[in-house]
């Protein structure tokens, strides 16, 4: 046996290991140890900052689209996107990337700001007639943003197993 000679390496641990969850609906959908928890909070994280990269870079391309423009026809002025739209951007922006971090730091009420906000602010494009369903382009839409939010959720789960994992409750409260 390898593992008993002087000097040998012992193996990893399987990452499928069980570890101990809550009993109930809970622990069902907790991950399976804590490497598991710690990949769906990466992935939210990852998701999250492509999101943030993705929305400040169409809102730099917004903002130079007028300057950078050229007019084919004398005396008319390129179309500018409405204030209220570049100033939601901006915040949405600056709002999931501070949630990202919060994710990447395992804090649970930042993964659930996180996952929930993602919903409330797609429903509110929705509401002001900024998604619909018109045309292929929007549905392609809303299939990234079930993935996006698919990804958060997982993030939400990742921070609770990761929270369960760490810190045990005391004996007899479980």
């Amino acid at each position: 046996m390898a593992s008993e000679q002087p000097g040998a390496v012992p193996e990893p641990a399987a990452e499928t290991e069980i570890w101990d969850r809550p009993p109930g609906w809970r622990g069902r959908m907790m991950a399976a140890n804590p490497e598991q928890a710690r990949r769906w909070m990466r992935w939210a994280w990852v998701c999250s900052l492509v999101w943030w990269v993705w929305t400040m870079g169409v809102l730099v391309v917004w903002m130079a689209a007028p300057v950078l423009a050229v007019s084919e026809v004398e005396g008319s002025a390129p179309a500018i996107p409405p204030a209220k739209l570049l100033i939601y951007y901006g915040i949405e922006g600056f709002v999931i990337a501070a949630l990202a971090l919060g994710v990447m730091r395992r804090w649970r009420p930042a993964a659930i700001l996180l996952a929930v906000g993602f919903v409330v602010s797609r429903i509110v494009l929705i509401l002001l007639g900024l998604i619909t369903l018109d045309n292929f382009r929007d549905a392609i839409w809303l299939a990234i943003y079930g993935g996006l939010l698919f990804a958060f959720v997982r993030g939400v789960q990742g921070a609770y197993s990761y929270h369960w994992f760490t810190r045990p409750p005391p004996p007899g409260r479980e």
